[in-house]
């Protein structure tokens, strides 16, 4: 019953929903990385970036990869599959998550040793018009990182629209191609 607790009281912190999505975008980073560049060998990087849902209605996710012009379908196609997998049979499971956890708070712990970063995570602390943050979000940050489960951040993906057809997808060619 206190674990329980907890639990609701972890996910009624206001940092809650933005560490969920960075340990989503962790996962989702690694996912790609591993099918788009080192399974299939069709990019020479692959990154997945979420806007910050959390404090605007809406909002919008974005997969970049670096691709050869002949491979870009093909990668596109394997970005697509490997996020619509995530959703549907090759879930998100306990070591992925473990594994963004431990990224995410050894970002932020090398992080800390900068004024940037300090300067960054106190910026609106004082102001009424960004909402739920507190010193709470400096403070709590590695508590935070630790309490949420595979169930919420399968959940927040879950949200997340990555049907094909309803993303807009778009390929960019940088430099000079030959031909269609």
């Amino acid at each position: 019953e206190a674990k329980m607790k907890n639990d609701v009281q972890m996910r009624a912190h206001p940092l809650f929903p933005c560490i969920t999505l960075l340990l989503l975008q962790e996962v989702l980073n690694r996912r790609l990385f591993s099918t788009v560049r080192e399974a299939r060998r069709l990019t020479y990087d692959a990154n997945f970036h979420l806007t910050s849902f959390e404090t605007i209605l809406g909002g919008w996710y974005l997969v970049t990869v670096t691709a050869k012009p002949e491979l870009a379908v093909a990668a596109l196609e394997a970005c697509e599959e490997t996020l619509q997998a995530a959703r549907s049979w090759d879930k998100i499971t306990r070591d992925n998550l473990r594994s963004a956890q431990f990224e995410l708070i050894s970002k932020h712990q090398g992080a800390m040793q900068t004024n940037k970063h300090w300067v960054d995570m106190m910026a609106g602390l004082q102001l009424m018009e960004v909402p739920g943050k507190d010193m709470r979000s400096i403070t709590d940050f590695v508590e935070v990182v630790q309490s949420v489960q595979v169930e919420d951040v399968q959940r927040m993906l879950e949200c997340l629209d990555t049907d094909k057809g309803k993303a807009w997808t778009c390929i960019g060619v940088s430099g000079v191609t030959t031909g269609p």
